[in-house]
């Protein structure tokens, strides 16, 4: 496990802020970001808004609160929802 990327995040002084969805944005270049896209960008070695609008980070594991590198993948915004479908088919009423 990789926590040293978020380590180095959380050291800066900041405590991120929940966004009312099981995830935590943190401030980030005059804006608050999605800690898991920080997270990821950081990895890459780019800002999180050069990660594709049409790709999203999932956690692999489901937790939101879990923002390791290990945990984390990106995907097309398709195969994310596929991906959530499959976890928990409640996710989406076919109402």
């Amino acid at each position: 496990m990789d926590k040293d990327i978020v380590d180095s995040i959380l050291e800066k002084g900041q405590k991120p802020i929940s966004d009312g969805h099981d995830s935590q944005r943190i401030w980030d270049d005059g804006k608050y970001v999605l800690l898991y896209r920080k997270v990821f960008a950081d990895k890459l070695g780019i800002k999180p808004e050069d990660i594709p609008e049409d790709m999203d980070v999932h956690h692999i594991d489901g937790d939101r609160m879990n923002n390791d590198i290990d945990n984390l993948m990106l995907c097309t915004r398709k195969a994310h929802d596929n991906l959530e479908l499959m976890l928990d088919p409640h996710i989406y009423d076919p109402k």
